[in-house]
């Protein structure tokens, strides 16, 4: 999407008339109908903003933390008053609730890579819930916790697509409950129902003061774009390629892709051409301008095309492999290893799997997990690939990081991580080194897969953060960190191992991959909670407006 030319301007001062520097200005629809956009800039040093020629509205809604937020009339908002607040409990993100040090710190990284993997934590939900503990013992606590927990092991099995094989309604309800065979086991339920039951709050009514734990990266220049998608859809990830005017959304709810034009907001569904529930769970762009789809369901993997419609399906992984991840490179683009196969994750086994395209044939890698361990509770996750294509790393949720050699098919390298980390969707950079975002103990791990040696483990701004993911920027040479917990996205530097905070529009900001325009470098993400309709479905895109010119492609 070509820049923007700036137009509507304003001011944003406090209550003494001094000017509100870096305060988040929406212009909003009074109703966000489907393919309705919403505007969002930041105001500059001397509390002035400018909002894009494009952008139309009805509401002006101001805010930042520390501040009442307020809501004017768009056409008469040429100057909007902030009031401090000496109370910021309604404008803190989930994580702000969470203890950030010395209270109990692998209880809180396993009850964030557990409970956030899905949703927020806590969310509204959770909190109301908190609050009718307030005054139990906690021995009572930790048995209400406990018995949440359980009726999260139902809920998990209820998040499929439309159709879906594991209906719980037709499934036997003890297996369900069973600890030993899904993503909760017995020491996770034990740790998270004693977290919970002496360090969550059972009121949730005041907080005097919220600090992002770094600097805002936003400038005056800096652009953000809501796109509304259907409510009852769940539109994990975004998909674009130069190749194609359209943005392209992985709809796992509904079993198809969802095309959206950035110009109109205008939407086309487009069903998976295969019999039965698909669950199509990872989008991801390739350089000739295809896409490659990983599903959940009925090991199904796809590659489309976007200029002819067209789908060529691989149907030969096990029905319940579960294909989750498939490896990008530094570009973030699905890339081939040197005998053309492209490489996948399967959660339902802990397994690597190689597809040859040209084929159809199918190899696996089994990766470690503890006897006994669930390859749910494993969970098998993120994968990314070398630029020689020799080594595919992937990452265990409740496991460590490692390496299969491509040119042998056996394990190279594995690295077990402490309890409760998370390692989560990594990122690969033109060098080979890793980024991996630890979901639970708010991490990134830097890694040079060279020389196989661990660079650093710095902590991100928010350790109760919940990034999801990471992925490698090659224009701007920083990492971009998806959160989950923190409604933001960091920017991190390498250069000097320094982040910075982008906050996001919306409240429920769940995050899971970023990628990029390769036309002008904007970001573009979507929001994805769990479960459907339980917080906004919208793309997200990112100018940080550092005036970036790229290629066609990424160098």
């Amino acid at each position: 999407m070509p820049a923007a030319v700036l137009a509507k301007s304003g001011q944003v001062v406090d209550a003494a008339g001094k000017p509100v520097a870096h305060a988040m200005v929406t212009l909003a629809p009074a109703e966000m109908t489907l393919g309705a956009s919403t505007f969002t800039v930041f105001t500059d040093a001397d509390g002035r903003y400018t909002l894009p020629a494009k952008a139309t509205g009805a509401q002006l809604a101001v805010r930042k933390i520390g501040y009442t937020p307020v809501t004017v009339d768009a056409a008469q908002a040429t100057k909007v008053t902030l009031a401090a607040a000496q109370n910021v409990a309604d404008a803190v993100p989930p994580s702000a609730w969470l203890p950030r040090t010395g209270a109990d710190d692998l209880g809180r990284a396993n009850t964030i890579l557990q409970c956030s993997s899905c949703h927020q934590f806590p969310s509204e939900k959770v909190r109301n819930y908190s609050k009718m503990l307030d005054g139990k013992s906690e021995a009572e606590k930790q048995a209400a916790w406990k018995a949440m927990i359980n009726y999260m092991r139902v809920k998990f099995v209820q998040i499929g697509p439309d159709q879906s094989l594991y209906d719980p309604a037709k499934m036997d309800f003890k297996n369900i409950l069973d600890p030993t065979l899904g993503s909760f086991d017995a020491h996770d339920e034990e740790q998270i129902s004693s977290f919970l039951a002496k360090h969550l709050p059972t009121r949730f009514d005041e907080l005097k003061s919220f600090d992002y734990g770094a600097p805002l990266g936003v400038t005056e220049k800096t652009v953000m774009r809501e796109i509304q998608l259907p409510q009852d859809s769940f539109v994990r990830e975004i998909g674009l390629t130069p190749e194609s005017p359209y943005l392209w959304g992985a709809d796992l709810q509904h079993n198809r892709l969802l095309r959206v034009d950035p110009d109109t907001g205008e939407q086309k569904p487009y069903p998976i051409p295969y019999a039965g529930p698909t669950g199509p769970h990872t989008i991801v762009d390739t350089p000739d301008g295809k896409f490659w789809v990983t599903m959940l369901e009925q090991g199904v993997v796809g590659r489309f095309d976007p200029k002819t419609e067209q789908w060529q399906l691989f149907d030969k992984f096990g029905k319940y492999e579960m294909a989750h991840d498939i490896a990008p490179d530094y570009r973030f683009q699905a890339a081939p290893d040197p005998k053309g196969r492209y490489w996948f994750t399967l959660i339902g086994t802990n397994r690597m799997a190689s597809l040859d395209p040209a084929t159809g044939e199918i190899t696996t890698v089994d990766t470690p997990k503890d006897e006994g361990e669930s390859a749910m509770h494993s969970s098998l996750y993120g994968a990314v690939i070398t630029r020689d294509g020799k080594r595919v790393w992937f990452s265990q949720l409740s496991g460590g990081i490692g390496a299969v050699n491509t040119e042998t098919g056996k394990l190279d390298v594995y690295l077990p991580m402490p309890q409760g980390a998370g390692p989560r969707r990594m990122a690969i950079d033109d060098e080979d080194v890793l980024y991996v975002p630890m979901f639970g103990t708010g991490e990134l791990l830097v890694y040079d897969s060279k020389t196989d040696k661990e660079l650093a483990r710095v902590m991100m701004p928010d350790p109760s953060n919940a990034s999801y993911s990471a992925v490698w920027d090659p224009w701007r040479k920083v990492v971009w960190l998806g959160t989950s917990n923190a409604d933001v996205i960091y920017k991190f530097k390498p250069a000097d191992r320094s982040f910075e905070v982008f906050p996001l529009p919306s409240d429920m900001g769940y995050l899971r991959m970023i990628t990029f325009d390769r036309r002008n470098g904007n970001l573009w993400t979507a929001y994805s909670n769990i479960p459907t309709g339980a917080g906004p479905s919208r793309f997200v895109m990112v100018d940080p407006g550092d005036g970036l010119t790229v290629g066609a492609a990424a160098p």
